[in-house]
């Protein structure tokens, strides 16, 4: 198992050095445009003249396409790129690896709902192309719904700086009172108890392929006071993109008071399709024995 994990990071490692080399955003990614007509069609290329009731679109292939307004059913901007003289679109969830963020937003007035190994599902959504912001739940088969805990996470995202980007944020999980109204303490007066951690992400490369690492806080609350680990989390996440619709997503976790070996390692293979994005891979640990704990992850993109 250590030799296998060695051999994938070293050679996720070379191969997302050369991709970032190979695809800057600046150079190779395009500004373009699809466009979806009632009758199922799908266009993609740059609007170059419009007039009262048309589109004129010219795709990368050189075609002019008039497209009428009357029967767009969507229109929606994007960022492509073309390898190998494949078009490869856009990473519907390029803000986040498995669980980890990156420092992407989510960008202006898109959005996306996830469910993160079946038990955590959540609503995405960017506002600005600086701030992104989570809401979901760890949600169990027969747990009430009154005991069901609630997650809010909150990003804000920099300006882009070459091939770096920066973020910060939060989040926090509600938990909900297990114990009895004998046992909380009266000078909670709020009744909210929770915890989650504090982070902030570093972001290497382009939007198709990009290499993080943060520094993680994690904090607890309760009574009206608030806890914070004087330790770190170092968290890094990489995400390099494969074809046109795989690509290769791992995390590494390393708490403060856990050694390399005991620390969670998770990777996976992102299937990405023009709205849906799945996940497939395991957790694990460099000292487990035996098979890792399987993942598997949806994302519907809804804009």
């Amino acid at each position: 198992m250590k030799i296998l994990s060695f051999l994938f990071f070293f050679s996720w490692y070379l191969s997302a050095q050369d991709s970032v080399s190979v695809q800057p955003e600046k150079n190779d990614t395009v500004n373009t445009v699809e466009i979806t007509t009632f009758d199922g069609n799908i266009f993609l290329g740059e609007i170059i003249g419009e007039t009262e009731f048309d589109f004129i679109l010219k795709t990368k292939s050189g075609i002019e396409i008039k497209v009428p307004k009357a029967r767009v059913k969507e229109k929606v901007d994007m960022v492509i790129t073309e390898v190998r003289g494949e078009v490869y679109r856009p990473d519907p969830n390029k803000s986040m690896y498995l669980f980890a963020p990156s420092a992407f937003p989510i960008e202006h007035n898109k959005s996306y709902c996830r469910d993160f190994c079946l038990f955590f599902p959540s609503y995405n959504r960017g506002f600005t192309n600086n701030i992104s912001i989570q809401a979901g739940a760890f949600v169990f088969p027969g747990m009430p719904i009154e005991e069901v805990p609630i997650v809010a996470s909150g990003k804000y995202s920099l300006p882009a700086a070459g091939k770096f980007r920066f973020a910060t944020g939060m989040m926090f999980v509600k938990w909900p009172d297990w114990g009895t109204a004998e046992d909380s303490d009266d000078s909670d007066s709020n009744g909210i108890t929770g915890s989650g951690f504090a982070f902030a992400t570093a972001t290497a490369g382009n939007r198709f392929t990009h290499f993080s690492a943060s520094l993680g806080w994690g904090y607890s609350y309760g009574n009206n006071t608030w806890d914070f680990s004087s330790d770190p989390i170092i968290v890094l996440g990489g995400n390099y993109r494969m074809t046109s619709s795989l690509a290769l997503v791992f995390e590494f976790w390393k708490p403060s008071e856990a050694e390399i070996n005991e620390s969670p390692i998770m990777t996976a293979i992102r299937f990405i399709g023009r709205k849906i994005s799945v996940d497939l891979g395991g957790l694990y640990v460099l000292d487990m024995e035996g098979i890792p704990m399987p993942l598997l992850n949806f994302t519907y993109h809804m804009d």
